[in-house]
């Protein structure tokens, strides 16, 4: 969905809802100039849309308004020549329409967002990672993923808690940065704690800091990540990892926006925002008191899921490619890609590890490949031996055990069977009508064609034929 923001009358504002109503946009209106930089920032928008004849269009600075940070593309509408001027300087964030011209608005908005999300597809797949990555690192072709982009672009202004939850290897830091990024607070620093990865004791110095003479082999002051996170944002990863105390002391950190070093009696102003993230079920942390409610209710004001690399298996092309270019970089300029035998062993494959995985495997296959085609033979996935990649899950038999599987590969190879099984039955049951077999699984109609190329099936046999 596509945030626009406009600046305008209300006969101007209903002309701009009638045309854009094609358009899968939420519109966001104003009329005085004194609310405009207050909504104009509350989220983030894909596109402003400014009426130059209104009355509070005067009251605004053109140039410096256009000059901040991040400010999308800007359409100013009925402008005249002495506006026109003052937007020379910002000719590629500017452009212009008449005022009863509100078709030629629809038709540059769709040229422009058509524009951005090719620029951003192309710098992807040629395996351009940003330094500050912001919502333009999430190139997808997911309707999971598109959902989880609109929520970052309403959240990721407010100065609100979020709590990422995901498997490992989704991504949860990337998201968090992005979040930082697109922020109020992205001139402000990043940290990033994992705190599975520190015994309770160093955890707590890396997050407080502590005072010279603290503790024995403390011989200077310390100051922790929450003080360094001031006016950014703290990244706690695996938050359920700390300690029931530990938990007890973030929360009143949260709470008073206070914190004391250790060996001091003095509060020191805490102004950060909170990221946490963990890859478990919180109701299950909950119930097993790992994680303590009132802490997870005070960082989940606002929850988001990530999505398993399974549950959009139609990304995985991009992120193949997306690695292949940006390993080859490394003495392999000769590698362009895969062939449609090691893509559909990808396709095939639950990624546990996620994403991740993926480009762990991806990078090795990279490293090996002695020619321009990367070939199934390459691809070498932890706990699925090669030999069981052949298997024909369609047809397994009731042997479960056979000298080099492993558990995990033949559970793997189950599910792979049972899906087959369940896919073979709704096309059966839907005479291959793909809309109506997608609807009924859940899944998007690309989904389940790239599920259905998986097991060799092709809705033409399930036609049943006419009596």
């Amino acid at each position: 969905m596509y945030n626009i923001f406009v600046f305008s009358s209300v006969q101007v504002l209903e002309k701009l809802r009638a045309e854009f109503s094609s358009s899968t946009c939420r519109v966001i209106h104003i009329e005085k100039a004194l609310e405009f930089y207050s909504i104009a920032f509350s989220r983030v928008f894909d596109l402003w849309i400014f009426e130059a004849s209104h009355p509070g269009f005067s009251e605004l600075t053109l140039d410096e308004v256009v000059s901040i940070q991040n400010v999308p593309h800007l359409l100013v509408l009925g402008a005249d020549d002495n506006i026109k001027a003052q937007a020379t300087p910002y000719a590629d964030k500017i452009s212009f329409a008449e005022s009863d011209d509100i078709a030629k608005c629809h038709a540059l908005f769709l040229q422009l967002m058509h524009n951005r999300q090719q620029q951003n597809r192309e710098r992807y797949l040629a395996g351009f990672i940003q330094q500050y990555p912001g919502l333009e690192t999430l190139v997808t072709q997911s309707p999971l993923m598109e959902n989880l982009i609109d929520l970052v672009k309403d959240v990721a202004p407010v100065e609100s808690p979020v709590f990422l939850i995901g498997e490992t290897g989704t991504g949860k830091e990337l998201l968090a940065n992005i979040f930082h990024n697109v922020s109020r607070r992205k001139s402000g620093p990043f940290m990033a704690v994992n705190c599975g990865a520190l015994p309770d004791a160093l955890l707590e110095s890396e997050l407080f800091g502590y005072e010279k003479g603290a503790f024995t082999g403390a011989s200077e002051r310390r100051i922790g990540k929450i003080e360094h996170a001031a006016g950014g944002t703290l990244f706690l990863d695996e938050v359920e990892a700390m300690s029931s105390a530990m938990q007890i002391r973030l929360l009143r950190v949260l709470q008073e926006r206070t914190l004391q070093r250790l060996g001091s009696n003095v509060d020191i102003s805490a102004d950060f925002r909170v990221v946490a993230a963990t890859n478990s079920d919180p109701v299950e942390l909950l119930n097993n008191g790992t994680l303590r409610s009132d802490l997870y209710y005070r960082l989940s004001v606002f929850q988001i899921h990530i999505p398993p690399l399974r549950d959009r298996t139609e990304d995985i092309p991009i992120l193949v490619q997306h690695f292949i270019n940006r390993k080859k970089r490394n003495g392999r300029e000769y590698v362009k890609g895969l062939d449609n035998q090691a893509m559909n062993l990808l396709l095939s494959v639950p990624w546990f590890g996620n994403v991740r995985e993926l480009q762990n495997v991806i990078e090795r296959a990279v490293m090996l490949a002695v020619s321009d085609t990367i070939t199934a033979d390459l691809i070498q996935i932890p706990g699925v031996p090669i030999s069981d990649t052949s298997v024909d899950v369609g047809n397994l038999t009731d042997t479960a055990f056979r000298p080099g599987t492993t558990l995990k590969s033949y559970k793997n190879l189950l599910s792979q069977s049972a899906e087959r099984k369940y896919l073979v039955e709704l096309l059966d049951y839907t005479d291959g009508r793909i809309g109506e077999a997608a609807q009924l699984a859940g899944l998007t109609p690309r989904a389940l064609y790239n599920k259905m190329k998986i097991h060799g099936l092709k809705k033409e046999d399930f036609k049943k034929s006419e009596k």
